[in-house]
């Protein structure tokens, strides 16, 4: 993951995190903490605080690659998607699962969150 700060563009990234063991397919800044999310190929969702030391935590989220995250507007839960068909809900603090949303019949590549974070 490569954290550029865009405001004065830079030939060099800010910062890079090297964790994930696959590609990344999507990242999600947190709307109101200094947190940002990662997925991936490796079935993770890495959180992230942007700092030098890179430090991360795991969520082991899917049987699948992760292919979509979104964090709630408070920034408590985050929701989590991939190639197993499932939404997944996280407590982020906690760093545990709080449910899943099962009704899909393929792969979910995306998810968001209205402003709300009520749907």
């Amino acid at each position: 993951v490569t954290w550029w700060q865009l405001d004065h563009v830079k030939s060099r990234p800010a910062l890079r995190y090297l964790s994930h063991k696959g590609c990344v397919h999507s990242v999600a800044v947190c709307p109101s903490v200094n947190l940002v999310a990662s997925g991936s190929a490796d079935r993770s969702v890495r959180l992230w605080t942007p700092t030098l030391r890179g430090e991360s935590s795991v969520l082991r989220a899917h049987q699948g690659a992760v292919r979509g995250l979104a964090f709630f507007p408070e920034g408590h839960r985050i929701l989590s998607c991939g190639d197993d068909k499932l939404v997944k809900v996280w407590a982020v603090e906690a760093q545990r699962f709080v449910g899943s949303l099962t009704e899909h019949t393929n792969w979910v590549r995306s998810v968001c969150v209205s402003a709300d974070g009520r749907t």
